[in-house]
């Protein structure tokens, strides 16, 4: 388990808060068509940016130089890295995919369903609000990076010049 981050914990709850108190107007999204395709737009792009930072971050030249054991410990720190990012890509695709079904619950007029609206307000807004973390992580990724690659040409184990 790693080191608890009350600023994570903080921006968590700051998230999810938001995320509520948008899942109130379900209503409103429901009766306007603009947000729907802002939603769509915002999303799609954010989905396929992470899908690239993942498949940058994951490729296994990404691994440190050096014997197993130093790829190994590198490969773990990757992996718990990519675990969060796959997490967010898949609530961005969930949040496509409530955008769709409450489209055709709108379109068929299935009003027991409109709470589905409700969800979507929070999931959007949530990934929303979640998304403004991404660029401090990818830079703290990439910083870690450096530093263990610094680290291993200080004590000299590094196969490159």
């Amino acid at each position: 388990m790693g080191k608890v981050s009350f600023w994570r914990i903080g921006f968590l709850v700051v998230a999810v808060a938001i995320a509520l108190g948008a899942s109130c107007f379900g209503k409103e999204l429901r009766l306007s068509e603009k947000p729907s395709e802002y939603i769509g737009l915002t999303f799609s792009i954010l989905a396929a940016s992470l899908f690239a930072v993942v498949s940058i971050v994951g490729d296994p030249s990404m691994l440190l130089p050096g014997n197993w054991r130093v790829g190994w410990e590198s490969a773990k720190s990757i992996q718990a890295q990519l675990h969060r990012l796959n997490l967010l890509f898949l609530w961005y695709v969930v949040t496509l995919g409530l955008l769709v079904v409450s489209e055709v619950i709108d379109y068929a007029k299935w009003t027991n369903f409109y709470f589905v609206f409700n969800i979507l307000a929070f999931f959007s807004a949530f990934g929303f609000v979640i998304s403004f973390a991404l660029p401090f992580e990818l830079s703290r990724i990439q910083r870690d990076r450096l530093e263990q690659e610094i680290n291993q040409r200080k004590s000299g184990r590094s196969g490159s010049a």
